[in-house]
């Protein structure tokens, strides 16, 4: 199979299409296989390139610009991971120390009692179901939410066995999107522009966008 095939069997999916604004999921071939002929139809003048899973940012779209073609859209982040634990117990110390990890943002708990009281109020609620409101999200704000970013370097297959290896901290990790940047051709030139993206030694493949009906 062809990469240009795969490319098109690899479609991306378009809820909102328009001069300043891209926003697509990808959809495998299966899907496209559940769609009745006709209720979709390739977008012209835009095509999805997709990355290797270790490029960065503003590395990629300084290549893509490079070649002269127009970003539309940019949809790349680094692997990361979600963190949470008890006030004054929980101690990043080690993963702060971890080569792998660019940096972590931690967001402290805020018992915000005007709020509860005012939710207390909204919802009717009796003195006792009250009492357990307040005291549930009291317990709640004692604890403390973080993200851990991992260097863009880090790719899947790293960031499962920092996964492994960090248990002790119940890392959740993100979903995982395929690094891509959405760039706009000359309509009816698709094909042009993702033979020429396709050299680039950082991108995997290209793919046509697909509006649905």
């Amino acid at each position: 199979m062809s990469k240009l095939f795969y490319s098109i069997l690899c479609i991306v999916f378009i809820g909102i299409f328009c001069a300043n604004n891209i926003k697509a999921q990808i959809q495998n071939e299966e899907t496209i296989q559940r769609i009745e002929p006709g209720q979709y139809k390739f977008a012209k003048g835009a095509i999805e390139v997709f990355f290797v899973d270790t490029v960065s940012k503003e590395f990629a779209e300084f290549k893509i610009r490079e070649t002269g073609y127009e970003i539309i859209s940019t949809n790349i982040s680094p692997i990361s991971f979600f963190v949470s634990g008890k006030k004054g117990e929980l101690d990043i110390s080690d993963l702060e120390e971890n080569p792998l990890v660019e940096s972590i943002i931690m967001r402290p708990g805020i018992y915000d009692s005007m709020a509860v009281e005012e939710m207390i109020i909204r919802q009717k609620m009796n003195e006792e179901e009250a009492e357990r409101s307040r005291k549930r999200f009291r317990s709640l704000m004692e604890r403390v939410t973080g993200t851990v970013l991992m260097h863009y370097s880090v790719t899947e297959k790293m960031a499962d066995k920092f996964y492994q290896e960090n248990k002790k901290y119940n890392l959740q990790p993100r979903m995982f999107i395929p690094r891509s940047i959405t760039v706009k051709t000359i309509p009816g030139k698709e094909n042009e522009a993702m033979r020429a993206l396709k050299k680039l030694d950082i991108v995997e493949y290209a793919a046509y966008i697909a509006l649905i009906d």
